[in-house]
């Protein structure tokens, strides 16, 4: 039963990380940094498109993209970046928050998905081990347990990923309408960032945090050109 359970929840696992790395963290790592900030961004993005709200935090977290109204939380920290990666996260954000008042239900599901890939795995993998130190779990029911829980987060993240990618769609069609880049090959790079990010979303976001620190280019220094 156990090997079952362990092969069961690796077959998901492995697939995110493939699909997640092919079309995701390897198009980020290439990202390189725009000629216009952030937040002169999201002024033009925002009035071109009313619906979608925005306000600036000293303190956000990535499991809470938007606010209980829908509106999107942007870091204070990210207000004067240029680089295409962290743009394109915090865009995704704003594309939430215009399909907010058509789809509430959905993107509150979303939301919730990516809440729990933040707490659950680490909260399972800390109980679980801790009770295999005492002798309480063996620890092959430890692996398949925590395996079984990160392959459920994986699961909800891809059947919720629908509502991240129409957001993602959004943001992309305005940029190319809006023009809010003075080069075609800024515009490109952010819009092929904000895809990417749709493919690393399918990971839990505890597992894209410990893999955005391994490359620094990721986590908010891309490539100069």
């Amino acid at each position: 039963m156990k090997p079952f359970l362990i092969l069961m929840s690796a077959l998901p696992i492995a697939g995110a990380l493939i699909l997640a790395n092919l079309f995701g963290f390897r198009r980020l790592a290439k990202s390189e940094y725009l000629s216009v900030d952030l937040e002169t961004i999201l002024k033009k993005l925002s009035a071109k498109y009313p619906k979608a709200k925005y306000k600036f935090k000293k303190r956000t977290w990535a499991g809470k993209p938007l606010d209980a109204e829908g509106v999107a939380l942007i870091g204070e920290k990210y207000r004067g970046s240029t680089s295409s990666s962290d743009i394109a996260r915090q865009l995704i954000k704003l594309g939430l928050s215009g399909l907010w008042e058509d789809y509430e239900k959905l993107i509150r599901w979303r939301s919730k998905c990516i809440k729990l890939g933040y707490i659950l795995p680490p909260l399972i993998f800390v109980g679980c081990t801790l009770c295999t130190v005492v002798g309480k779990v063996p620890a092959m029911w430890t692996i398949t347990i925590v395996g079984l829980v990160l392959a459920g987060c994986i699961s909800s993240l891809w059947f919720s990923r629908g509502v991240e990618k129409e957001a993602a769609a959004q943001m992309t069609s305005l940029i190319e309408r809006t023009r809010v880049l003075p080069r075609v090959s800024e515009e490109e790079d952010l819009i092929e960032s904000i895809r990417a990010w749709t493919w690393v979303s399918l990971l839990p976001g505890i597992a894209i945090s410990f893999l955005m620190k391994k490359d620094t280019r990721i986590a908010g220094e891309p490539a100069q050109k």
